[in-house]
């Protein structure tokens, strides 16, 4: 396995590394303090055409692969979530399973307009009692002559607010479905949106279905099959979230660094001390130590394989890693990390936090790796 990066993959990494730190991160303040994302930022991000990453050239996309995706969603890292959330959830769980199982309709329906950003996509799987435990689904679809018809609630689904359509999970008598609805489709109800410590610019709400008539042209894939789909797209996104979580740590070492270089305590700079030194020893194998598995991770899904646990074990380290690396850097910093609102490092530290929660917890994830490893999977694909 080769994971060295090509030219191409090096120029598309630096470009979006410019657009994060010339265009974003100069507004983190004003985005954090509005809860709203600049029109700059977000027509910078179409013009790119990071909305279409996803999605195939014949759609209007990019096309990109797993890995160009994740080294996309690294850098986004660098800046505030609610950006690369609101990408994210829109090229991921919203695109994925549209573009892998989507019909050719479904496809030339919904594609185009998704590639430009136009129409912004998101993903209906979490429920107030069935967040990890999706198999316990309470949202049901029944056949009703052609239609569909879906009554349940949602809970923490990203961008709803903003989105066109939104791919709903609803358990009918084959079992979990998976359905396109969009967001006026008047038994599609937004609930409370919440108000979050991070991510400030996307919006995480809840979501209401009642008598919610949707056409058979809705379902993607095959009825009762919906879990699959859920099963290999989440894949992806945990690995996605595993690259922002690497992003994020990067920029905490390098803004630790750059503290810890211009600090004097004691008549030398912070980093002169060994305790110091020593951390950011730590920080920096960690996020190198998290890199290599979201790549690694990345490369599997580009070759086709499921790679369960391997996204899992990216995800789950990536994630423990940078709050742990985080909360190092803001140690560095004394009061001034305690500050909120004038170091950026605060602002990550609230923004990374949930990775540890969302698309599986921690512990979830190692349900996972510890069910792979009693199927046999001892050691890990290659």
């Amino acid at each position: 396995m080769d994971l060295s990066l090509n030219e191409e993959h090096r120029a598309l990494r630096e470009s979006v590394r410019r657009f994060v730190e010339d265009t974003v991160n100069p507004v983190w303040q004003e985005i954090d303090r509005t809860d709203r994302l600049p029109a700059a930022v977000l027509d910078g991000a179409r013009e790119m055409g990071l909305f279409g990453m996803a999605i195939p050239p014949e759609y209007g996309g990019l096309g990109f692969g797993v890995l160009q995706k994740a080294l996309v969603h690294e850098m986004l890292g660098r800046g505030p979530w609610g950006l690369a959330s609101y990408i994210s959830v829109h090229t991921g769980i919203g695109c994925t399973g549209l573009v892998l199982f989507g019909s050719e309709e479904q496809k030339r329906h919904y594609l185009p307009k998704m590639a430009t950003g136009e129409w912004l996509g998101c993903f209906g799987l979490t429920e107030p009692q069935s967040g990890s435990d999706a198999g316990n689904m309470q949202t049901r679809a029944r056949r009703v002559g052609d239609d569909w018809v879906l009554d349940g609630q949602k809970v923490f689904i990203t961008n709803a607010p903003y989105a066109h359509h939104c791919m709903v999970f609803a358990r009918a008598d084959d079992g979990i479905t998976a359905f396109l609805v969009d967001t006026d489709n008047p038994g599609f109800k937004i609930g409370q949106i919440f108000e979050t410590l991070g991510h400030q610019g996307s919006a995480i709400c809840e979501l209401s279905l009642e008598d919610c008539r949707v056409p058979a042209f809705a379902v993607v894939g095959e009825v009762g099959r919906g879990f699959d789909i859920a099963k290999r797209v989440l894949a992806e996104g945990r690995t996605m979230l595993g690259a922002r979580s690497v992003g994020s740590g990067q920029k905490a070492l390098e803004l630790a660094l750059e503290y810890g270089e211009s600090r004097q305590t004691f008549g030398k700079p912070l980093l002169d001390h060994q305790a110091l030194a020593f951390r950011v020893a730590q920080m920096a194998t960690r996020t190198d130590a998290a890199r290599g598995l979201v790549y690694r991770s990345a490369w599997l899904l580009d070759q086709g394989k499921s790679a369960v646990r391997e996204s899992s074990t990216a995800k789950l380290f990536a994630g423990e890693a940078v709050w742990q690396t985080v909360d190092d850097a803001i140690q560095m910093l004394g009061g001034y990390g305690y500050i909120r609102g004038e170091y950026m490092l605060e602002r990550i530290w609230r923004d990374s936090r949930v990775v540890r929660v969302y698309d599986g917890s921690s512990e979830v994830q190692q349900i996972v790796i510890t069910q792979r490893l009693r199927k046999g999977e001892v050691e890990s694909a290659w």
